[in-house]
């Protein structure tokens, strides 16, 4: 298979926009069941947001007074291009670019795609001239500061046990060392301490009361512009639970040799990861206000010290334990 064609299909195709946007519905739906069975609300239709989404993009979109349109498209464009480009680069199983070009992966590059829709997210909220979206990208800045260090502590504890900054290399097997498992294991617990930060839900959405309403970094959007900021939140759960399931759960399952076997265990990953999100946003995602974490509290807290857990058994490991 020539690059070109490779391409073609990893973009359009899998893992890009078709299969990604299939999933994307899946995740979707099963983060929202999870959720609003843990907050004890009824269960959502499979379709909500397929149709949330429809309905956006029949709306007429306004730019708020003093902003860009130029810059709105830019935001939006990104948030769903970071997500899909994230994807895209995954070397999953079945994925053309893996066999055309040899595609590998890259953790610092994954890290930054994943990053790049709460940057996204960001920049929005702080160009609408609205203290409302401003006082939330705030917030949400806070927040992805606080996650950002045991975030890559836990990646880099992965790296250090395989040796390479390669996915490739995270998705072979860890040996039998017990501190081999124990790095990974909590490199994977430090990875979804930061993981509502990564994959969190703009607030403009069915359910949510008043007081998120005016909070959240999106208040001012609408149409299109609250369309593709939806979209590339969707693509995000699944570029985050690929990420997860490849580079934290592969290693566990490489006795499964049937490639077929090894995806959908790698998808079952993903859906486990979503369904846990939903939990953990139906039981613990509503704060009180002005209950906040600054950035300190997560230096010094529980996901930091889990993080320099797995740096440290990481060592051990590549030291002969």
């Amino acid at each position: 298979m020539n690059s070109a064609l490779g391409f073609a299909l990893a973009a359009f195709v899998y893992p890009g926009a078709l299969a990604a946007l299939v999933i994307a519905w899946a995740l979707g739906w099963a983060r929202a069941f999870a959720r609003n069975t843990a907050e004890g609300q009824p269960a959502p239709g499979p379709l909500s947001d397929v149709a949330a989404i429809r309905g956006l993009f029949s709306r007429e979109t306004y730019a708020p007074e003093g902003v860009s349109l130029f810059a709105l498209s830019l935001g939006g464009t990104i948030a769903v291009l970071a997500p899909l480009t994230a994807l895209l680069l995954l070397p999953l199983p079945g994925n053309a670019l893996v066999r055309a070009i040899g595609l590998q992966g890259d953790l610092i590059a994954e890290l930054a795609l994943l990053l790049g829709l709460p940057l996204a997210r960001l920049f929005l909220g702080w160009i609408i001239p609205s203290p409302f979206s401003r006082l939330a990208a705030d917030r949400g800045a806070r927040l992805l500061a606080g996650v950002a260090l045991p975030l890559v502590l836990g990646v880099t504890a992965l790296a250090q046990v395989h040796g390479s900054l390669t996915l490739g290399a995270a998705a072979t097997t860890i040996g039998q060392s017990p501190f081999n498992l124990l790095a990974v294991g909590l490199g994977a617990i430090a990875f979804l301490c930061a993981l509502p930060a990564l994959a969190a839900l703009t607030p403009l959405r069915s359910g949510d009361n008043a007081g998120e309403l005016a909070a959240g970094e999106a208040t001012d959007l609408s149409g299109h512009d609250l369309a593709f900021l939806r979209i590339g939140e969707a693509l995000q759960l699944v570029a985050c639970g690929g990420f997860f399931a490849l580079a934290f759960v592969s290693p566990f399952i490489t006795r499964i040799t049937n490639s077929v076997a090894h995806g959908v265990a790698l998808l079952v990953a993903a859906i486990v990861v979503a369904l846990g999100l939903g939990v953990w946003e139906g039981r613990f995602g509503q704060r009180p206000e002005g209950e906040e974490r600054p950035p300190l509290n997560w230096w010094v807290g529980a996901p930091t010290l889990i993080g320099l857990a797995a740096l440290v058994a990481a060592a051990w490991a590549t030291r002969g334990g």
